[in-house]
C-alpha cells in the first residue's frame, strides 16, 4: 500500500506527557470526502487493549446543526484490537443504483470492515459533505448520556464550502474538509472532546487528493512504539533520505553516532549494513548511509547515539 512519508521529532519531556494524557481513547485516524457517495471514516484503537465498538457511535452534524435527532447517528458494533482500525464506509453498494444512491466505488468498498447508513430515512452519519462536522461519541453508563471522544470539525459551524487552513471559512485558503482524503498526523495521539471554538485542519491533519484509499486500513501513531524507543532523554532533528526507502537511505546528522539502532513497530531490534562517514560533512551534517534490502515491508525507527549522549530519531518507511 501506499503510505505517506512523515517524520516527526519530538522532546523527551513533551512525549512523556502526552502520552499520559492521550493514547487511552478511540480517535478518528482518516477522513475521506470523496467524490459522490466515496464516504470513510478510519477508527483508530491507540490503547493496549482491546475495545468494544457498541460503546460508540459516529454522528453528522448536518449543515452547522448543533441539535442532536436520531437520525444523525449510527452505532458502531464489533471488537477493535489495540492498534488496530475500523474502516467505516457510507453503505451504498448496488451497483444498478444512480443519482443519491450511486454506488461507492470497488476500491473503497473493498477497504471496508463496516458499512454505515444504508437507509438515508433512517441514518445518514456517514452522508456528510464538506460543511457538517462529523463526531465518534462513547456512551456513558454512569450518566446515561452519549459523549464525544474525538470531533472532527467544529460542531454548530457550517463553512461555505468546507472548513480551511484560513479563517473566516468563506472560500478562502485551502479546502481540508471537501473532495479531499485526511490522514491524522502521527504526532497526535488523542480526539478533540471538546468543540474547539476554531477548527483549522492543518494542524492535525495531513492533506491529500480526492478519491485516495491506499491508505486505509492502518494507521501509524506515536502510541504504537514501544516504551524503549520512546525513552529518549534528547531528541534531535534528521532528515532521511530517500523515504520511503529500496535499498539504502542517507541520514544528514549534527553529530557523529557511534551507535545506530533500529526498531520494527513491535519494539524488537533488527539489523542493517551501515557506514558511518564521519570526514564527510555538508552543510555542517554527518553523512551516514546504510543498505536496507534486507529489510521486510514496514516501518522502522531509527536511533542514533553519540559517544557524548546525544541523540536523534526519525521514521524509516520501507
Amino acid at each position: 500500500m501506499i503510505r505517506r512519508i512523515v517524520l516527526g521529532f519530538v522532546s523527551m519531556m513533551s512525549l512523556v506527557s502526552v502520552q499520559a494524557q492521550n493514547c487511552d481513547e478511540l480517535f478518528i485516524s482518516e477522513y475521506v470526502e470523496g467524490s459522490r457517495n466515496n464516504k470513510a471514516l478510519e477508527i483508530y484503537n491507540p490503547t493496549g487493549a482491546s475495545i468494544d465498538l457498541s460503546k460508540y457511535r459516529i454522528t453528522r452534524w448536518q449543515n452547522g446543526s448543533a441539535q442532536w435527532t436520531a437520525q444523525y447517528s449510527d452505532s458502531l458494533k464489533g471488537t477493535l484490537e489495540s492498534h488496530d482500525v475500523l474502516v467505516c464506509v457510507l453503505d451504498r453498494r448496488d451497483t444498478t443504483k444512480i443519482g443519491q444512491d450511486t454506488p461507492v466505488v470497488l476500491p473503497l468498498r473493498l477497504k471496508a470492515d463496516l458499512f454505515l447508513s444504508a437507509n438515508y430515512n433512517v441514518s445518514y452519519s456517514m452522508s456528510f459533505n464538506g460543511d457538517d462536522a462529523v463526531s465518534l461519541d462513547k456512551y456513558n453508563e454512569v450518566t446515561g448520556k452519549w459523549v464525544p471522544v474525538d470531533i472532527f470539525g467544529k460542531i454548530g459551524e457550517r463553512p461555505s464550502p468546507a472548513w480551511s487552513d484560513k479563517a473566516p471559512y468563506t472560500g478562502t485558503g485551502t479546502w481540508y474538509s471537501q473532495d479531499k482524503t485526511l490522514i491524522r498526523k502521527d504526532s497526535v495521539m488523542g480526539g478533540v472532546k471538546k468543540n474547539p471554538s476554531i477548527f483549522n485542519p492543518s494542524v492535525e491533519w495531513e492533506l491529500n487528493p480526492r478519491d485516495m484509499f491506499d491508505s486505509l486500513g492502518f494507521h501509524y501513531c506515536m502510541c504504537g512504539w514501544p516504551a524503549k524507543v520512546n525513552e529518549m532523554e534528547k531528541l534531535a532533528d534528521i532528515t532521511l533520505y530517500p523515504n520511503p526507502s529500496i535499498d539504502h537511505v542517507t541520514a544528514f546528522l549534527g553529530f557523529v553516532p557511534n551507535q545506530v539502532q533500529v526498531f520494527g513497530i513491535d519494539g524488537r531490534e533488527v539489523k542493517i549494513v551501515n557506514q558511518v562517514r564521519a570526514d564527510e560533512k555538508s552543510g555542517g551534517f554527518v553523512i551516514w548511509e546504510a543498505e536496507t534490502q534486507t529489510l521486510s515491508a514496514g516501518t522502522y525507527m531509527v536511533v542514533f547515539t553519540s559517544s557524548k549522549g546525544e541523540k536523534s530519531v526519525a521514521r524509516l518507511f520501507k
